[in-house]
């Protein structure tokens, strides 16, 4: 077998591995994001700048907040099934202990 010969065949091999192994698919594509009426998709759509007033430098909390994200203010989650909250207490304050039943929390501090 010749040089040339064996290279593209060892070519042709690995680029149909790496084919097998990077096949992925979304079932239901068509129904990922779903633009609100009279709205034309852009990066505005997809950018929720609801959170950026925790990184202020003079975001200062004296009393409990909770900042979140859900379909009424970032429409872009629509059919995501995902919502974020953020909960902000006060500087020595403290979380009391609670369960979340069927459902799971990450917390940040």
């Amino acid at each position: 077998m010749s040089s040339t010969t064996f290279k593209v065949l060892t070519l042709m091999i690995s680029i149909f591995a790496i084919m097998q192994i990077s096949r992925a698919g979304d079932l239901d594509i068509l129904t990922d994001f779903i633009v609100p009426p009279n709205t034309i998709p852009d990066g505005n759509l997809f950018t929720f700048i609801g959170f950026r007033v925790i990184f202020s430098p003079n975001n200062t909390v004296s009393d409990f907040k909770v900042l979140k994200a859900t379909k009424v203010e970032f429409s872009a989650l629509d059919v995501q099934s995902v919502s974020y909250a953020t909960l902000e207490f006060p500087s020595g304050s403290i979380h009391p202990p609670h369960t979340h039943s069927l459902c799971r929390a990450t917390l940040h501090r």
